[in-house]
């Protein structure tokens, strides 16, 4: 047993349940939460590639399903994963999925109306994404004296 405990000081900086062993955690799914959302991202971006607006239709799609998926997680909580799996999955995976960065470079790339639009609608849906994510993820507590 003590070489185990060992084994896991060495690798993660801290004994096992110490505050800097769980950061170390933490940080490790984080990054492979980022490694594998821009491997899905780069994957949609692949595959639209010779769309017609590819480009901006893998971008607001994901950006839209990051949205729904992270308001899901906010509202569910995940209760079942540990703290570092779900930072993994939120922070890392849909944080290094969605982005911010692509729409700002294509919304410069056209007439301004259009540039605007796209950024509006990218919000707008991106909030409603977001609270439907959330609104599926909270529990509806059942009603009392309501029959179907």
């Amino acid at each position: 047993m003590e070489e185990r405990d060992e084994a896991i000081t060495s690798v993660y900086g801290g004994k096992k349940g110490s505050v800097r062993h769980v950061k170390t955690r933490e940080l490790l799914y984080v990054a492979l939460g980022g490694a594998l959302g821009t491997l899905a991202r780069l994957s949609i971006d692949v595959a639209l590639s010779d769309v017609v607006l590819g480009a901006h239709l893998a971008t607001l799609g994901v950006n839209l399903l990051g949205a729904l998926l992270l308001g899901f997680a906010t509202g569910h909580g995940l209760p079942r994963l540990s703290a570092p799996v779900r930072e993994g999955a939120t922070v890392g995976f849909l944080g290094s999925f969605t982005t911010f960065s692509a729409i700002s470079v294509l919304a410069t790339g056209g007439p301004l109306a259009l540039s605007l639009a796209y950024v509006v609608t990218t919000f707008v849906l991106g909030v409603a994404a977001a609270w439907a994510g959330w609104r599926l993820g909270t529990p509806t507590p059942p009603r009392v004296g309501v029959t179907l």
